[in-house]
């Protein structure tokens, strides 16, 4: 493929990805697609013992693992019982809210699709009416008033009625970004080194729910599937901040709301990005490097967990869909900062073998110049002894 190629690639690939429902619990759609791209592509992959897929490459001498992790779901909801309320006399079910999304976004009627018996060739279509605060700040019951339809039961998921996926100006629209872009993303690295024969060492760890803390990247870490020495690499789209502005490219991700990150692991993502621009034409390569401080990733579970670990992610507007006039709406990112963000996975893939090397280079640019020490020494004799 050329690079325009390469390209419609990308995008088809998000595209078909972030058309799948999905929610906590719920991802088997979307990890039915991933293991059908690996299978594909003859890549291998275990599946643990909750459903994480872990992908991973391996070819040439040994070297640094890396891992690009990424959460197969997104906020959305399960059905609780069926009934309307005091409050909500048109109701006709309730669901318990699956994610973080503030209650302020429930005020303004929404569609919905439900998928009786989970299967998402039967959607049931309806609105969401109103919800309530229940004991915590993400127990949120909401209250749906639902086509009628056969199959409908208790634990049956739904999501926001929201458009799959469109390209806009410039910019990916869709109901699910978070973190669908980063299963592309990783999808897409491992893709390209197998299809190069690169010698490298790469996973791709899918996980599961993310949305309602952290619990399946939690579990693959206890498991100890990734060698302890693995840098870990989470893949987010975390809502924009100030110094992490869409179209300005992909952010190298320092730390989070509770953690700060590792050098060690964000300094091959550094020389990757270093290589890029230094290849291309000036100012038509954009990454940017950035605290993003508006949540938790999966890279502070892998610190806790005693690995070492960073992040990429793509700048998002409507972050969990909460628009800006308190309505759910599509999640967005720019276009440049997905497909700049994927070939830069590719090129610290790339690099890997040559850590070793990177670092005696930018330690050895970094020394202090053998002028300067001596003459410290020379100036020794200034001070008493």
């Amino acid at each position: 493929m050329n690079s325009v190629q390469e390209n419609e690639f990308y995008l088809q690939t998000l595209q078909q990805l972030v058309s799948i429902p999905t929610t906590s619990f719920h991802e088997e759609g979307i990890c039915n697609f991933i293991r059908e791209f690996l299978d594909k592509y003859e890549l291998p992959y275990q599946i643990d013992d909750f459903g994480n897929i872990i992908a991973h490459y391996q070819k040439g001498a040994a070297c640094q693992p890396l891992a690009l992790m990424a959460h197969t779901d997104h906020p959305a909801f399960e059905l609780v019982e069926p009934g309307a309320t005091e409050a909500y006399p048109a109701a006709n079910w309730t669901a318990r809210l699956l994610g973080g999304v503030g209650l302020d976004w429930f005020k303004t009627a929404q569609a919905v699709v439900v998928f009786a018996d989970n299967d998402t060739s039967k959607p049931i279509t309806g609105t969401l009416l109103g919800a309530e605060l229940l004991d915590g700040p993400r127990n949120i019951r909401l209250f749906l008033k639902l086509e009628a339809g056969e199959g409908l039961t208790s634990g049956n998921f739904g999501i926001w009625g929201l458009p799959d996926f469109e390209l806009r100006d410039g910019f990916i629209h869709a109901r699910v970004i978070d973190d669908l872009v980063g299963c592309a993303a990783a999808l897409l690295a491992l893709w390209k080194v197998a299809q190069e024969g690169a010698d490298t060492n790469l996973y791709g760890v899918f996980t599961r729910a993310e949305e309602v803390g952290l619990v399946g990247a939690e579990l693959v870490f206890q498991a100890k599937i990734l060698p302890s020495e693995t840098f870990v690499v989470s893949l987010e789209a975390s809502k924009t901040l100030p110094g992490a502005i869409q179209g300005e490219g992909p952010v190298i991700r320092v730390g989070d709301r509770g953690f700060t990150f590792s050098e060690e692991a964000e300094f091959i993502l550094k020389k990757a990005a270093q290589k890029m621009q230094a290849e291309a034409a000036p100012n038509t390569i954009k990454i940017q490097r950035q605290l993003m401080s508006g949540g938790r990733c999966e890279a502070s579970t892998a610190i806790l967990q005693g690995y070492t670990a960073t992040g990429l992610a793509f700048p998002l507007g409507n972050y969990h869909n909460m628009g800006g006039d308190f309505t759910l709406q599509p999640e967005n990112i720019h276009e440049q900062d997905y497909l700049t963000g994927v070939r830069l996975l590719q090129e610290t893939a790339r690099l890997l073998p040559h850590l070793p090397q990177l670092k005696a280079e930018q330690l050895a640019a970094e020394s202090t110049p053998a002028a300067l020490v001596e003459r410290l020494r020379a100036t020794r004799a200034k001070f008493s002894s």
